[in-house]
């Protein structure tokens, strides 16, 4: 058998939970009450969380739980005392995005595992060896990742690597998104996302013209690797993880189990075809169109949901005759589609949509099938496509229905060997599985006059209702005895039990208290945040430095560090007359802009001198530190508590700025989304009528999405004046 990566279920609720373990998950994420990512998901309360990971346990299947939000120095002492519980619950890890409280739970809680989230960016070499620095046993990248890209971070082999496999994608890079939070006030960062990706937008080019690229500029369509397990097998990858918090438990229960029956093929037979039935099953059950994202390299289009933003569905036919009667159409199905009673269909003209259930169904002429109730007008030729399948619906129910944490006709059981070995008048019997042993002994039992050993594993073989078959039975020793079947069934059930208890893995309690320093004062400074050495404000810098010195605040002049070498020394010197000047590499460098800083290393450390470097992700942290430049953390990394601070200390990084999470987005423009995806817009306009800017930048792979600044906003004077006023850093972006 090959090696295959954990298959990774999500789920949001009790429902969706139970259909991971049945259809086949290795391992489960869910989120509880607190500091998720998905606060809107059903989540677990204490009891019902403590229930779940005892009910994955023993059934072989490991829980991880979402602490993926960042955290305030007030909600620390609180979110550690959760992890705790977690801990004693049995926990198989926590999936972090605050470096500050994976610090905390590194330090008080070291027996529970921690992974880093994608939330957290990480995206290279560099970014894993920091984050198993710090701790992680695993770190899930960030989904733009090729599979060249993928391989390089598995072959590093100081952390885990777990990738995403299937679902919905996010436009911007998991962590770095503030879209959500500037349009509606809800942080996608602390658990609250409104997927404004969703929304339409007006795409347009330099000059004003539509690109063609709307309605749904920032909708990605959804990630499917069915085809690629083998090579993310071969890659290394540890875990593969599916999408889906928000979703069904109809869809957990059919996406695991087409991801399992694939992977499991993989394994025996080292490929696999993978069969149009269930494609489409999986096309059904939810999708906006799929791709494999970045995995061959770039995207384009393809990366991009469409005219559509949600369940695309099944195309399955077309309409024929718009007025068969009162709510009735006419179509004709497609070749070898199917229409049922009970289905929801949707029927699409260019610009109308008209949906409902199937409620009536009637065969027509020529084959052709007559349907409804559909109140909203069609035309002929308008397409008809099924976004429910009720036989799917109902399939999939099976994963869940009638099945509660302790009763049920479970689909999934441990498998577990029984050994039993006779020792003068003692019975020993083991129960082992799942990585755990138990052992129950009986001791008197009196000779007999025949072998019982017959007897005595036909009891041993015997179930019942607990969540293990019994997959093989070990006798030795000389089983000569008068044993009672009462006897036999008494130990078995207790090997069975210690076994049980031995697999929930909790942990003794534990009192912890978070009392680290928090966040101090930030320094009040104006930082010029350049494109490049063509950068039109650089006519500005003498004006910036006479504003920044009347205010009596620095001024930073922030540098591509992707660019250093291509402007001379004397540049920066006089650059320097008027304030710090700070090479900065970006939050997302993957691409052109960590090729150039690679190949120009050793000159930016020459002229970054004592001055130091400004990076906004740990890609860079560790290898700069280790060369004596002092370095800087942007407000990439997210810092948001002085924990965060203490931890990014270990890996030699100073603080530099905190996490846009502190801007307030109606005092200015900054950085809404990266992306990797190229539009070939200039610009989008909302719903609302505001207008954004999609900035790219010669040296660098990503495209970034500000709101346009306000005439004449981000002055001199102005600027110097906010940051005197604030009392801390206003930056002025390209």
């Amino acid at each position: 058998m090959r090696r295959i990566p954990e298959l990774l279920a999500p789920a949001g609720t009790k429902e969706a939970f139970i259909a991971a373990v049945e259809a086949g998950a290795d391992a489960i994420y869910c989120g509880g009450t607190l500091f998720n990512a998905r606060m809107n998901a059903g989540n677990f309360d204490d009891e019902a969380l403590a229930e779940a990971i005892g009910f994955a346990h023993v059934r072989g299947v490991k829980v991880y739980v979402t602490m993926n939000t960042l955290l305030t120095d007030e909600e620390l002492p609180a979110a550690l005392s959760y992890c705790a519980r977690l801990a004693e619950w049995g926990a198989d890890a926590l999936i972090i995005q605050d470096l500050g409280l994976g610090k905390l739970v590194r330090d008080h809680l070291p027996d529970l595992p921690i992974h880093l989230s994608t939330q957290a960016s990480v995206f290279g070499p560099g970014g894993i060896r920091a984050a198993a620095k710090l701790g992680y046993e695993r770190v899930v990248t960030a989904r733009e990742l090729s599979l060249e890209e993928i391989r390089a971070v598995c072959a590093i082999g100081e952390a885990e690597i777990e990738v995403f496999c299937h679902g919905a994608l996010c436009i911007c890079y998991s962590g770095q998104c503030q879209m959500s939070r500037a349009i509606g006030g809800r942080s996608g960062n602390r658990g609250a996302c409104a997927q404004p990706c969703r929304l339409p937008y007006e795409a347009l080019a330099a000059n004003g013209k539509p690109t063609g690229e709307g309605p749904y500029a920032l909708s990605p369509a959804d990630m499917c690797m069915i085809d690629h397990l083998g090579e993310l097998a071969e890659a290394g990858v540890a875990s593969l993880k599916i999408e889906g918090r928000m979703k069904s438990p109809e869809y957990v229960g059919v996406v695991v189990s087409i991801y399992r029956k694939y992977l499991d093929l993989y394994a025996r037979e080292g490929s696999y075809t993978v069969s149009q039935e269930d494609r489409e099953a999986l096309a059904q059950i939810f999708s906006r169109g799929f791709t494999d994202g970045y995995f061959s390299g770039e995207a384009g289009r393809r990366f991009m949901s469409g005219r559509i933003q949600k369940n695309k569905g099944i195309l399955v036919g077309t309409v024929t005759n718009p007025s068969a009667g009162r709510n009735l159409v006419e179509i004709r199905l497609e070749e070898g589609a199917s229409l049922e009673m009970g289905d929801g269909v949707e029927i699409r003209g260019r610009d109308t949509r008209a949906g409902n259930l199937v409620t009536y169904l009637k065969a027509s002429v020529k084959g052709r099938l007559v349907i409804g109730d559909l109140k909203d007008p069609v035309a002929k030729g308008d397409s008809v496509y099924r976004l429910t399948s009720k036989a799917q619906m109902a399939a999939a129910s099976l994963y869940y229905k009638g099945k509660d944490w302790h009763e049920g006709k479970y689909l999934r059981r441990l498998p577990v060997t029984m050994t039993c070995v006779a020792a003068g008048d003692t019975l020993s019997v083991t129960a082992s599985g799942g990585g755990k042993t138990a052992v129950c002994r009986a001791a008197g039992i009196t000779p007999g006059e025949a072998d019982a050993s017959a007897r005595i594993e036909k009891a041993l073989r015997k179930s019942g209702g607990t969540p293990f078959e019994v997959a093989e039975v070990r006798m030795r020793g000389n089983f000569v005895l008068a044993v009672s079947m009462s006897q036999l069934n008494e130990i078995r059930r207790e090997a069975l039990r210690l076994l049980e208890e031995a697999l929930l893995g909790r942990r003794a309690p534990r009192e912890v208290k978070a009392g680290g320093a928090p966040l101090p004062a930030e320094e009040a400074r104006v930082e010029l945040m350049l494109s490049g050495p063509e950068d039109p404000r650089l006519a500005q810098l003498p004006a910036y430095g006479a504003a920044c010195r009347a205010e009596g605040v620095p001024l930073w002049i922030l540098v591509p560090a992707a660019l250093l070498a291509e402007i001379p020394e004397e540049e920066t010197a006089r650059w320097a007359e008027y304030g710090r000047v700070l090479p900065y590499i970006s939050n997302i460098s993957k691409g052109r802009e960590d090729a150039a800083v690679a190949a120009g290393f050793d000159e930016i450390c020459r002229r970054a001198g004592e001055r130091g470097i400004l990076l906004g992700n740990p890609e860079w942290a560790c290898r700069f530190a280790e060369a004596g430049v002092p370095v800087l953390g942007d407000y990439g990394w997210n810092v948001y508590n002085g924990e965060t601070l203490a931890a990014m200390a270990e890996l030699g990084v100073q603080p530099g700025a905190r996490s846009l999470e502190a801007e307030d987005p109606a005092e200015g423009p900054f950085p809404l989304m990266v992306s990797e995806h190229r539009w070939r817009a200039a610009g989008l306009i909302d719903r609302k009528g505001a207008a954004y800017r999609l900035v790219k930048q010669a040296w660098s792979d990503q495209t970034q999405i500000l709101r346009e600044a306000p005439a004449g906003s981000g002055s001199p004077e102005e600027a110097a004046a906010a940051a005197a006023a604030k009392g801390r850093p206003v930056r002025l972006f390209p």
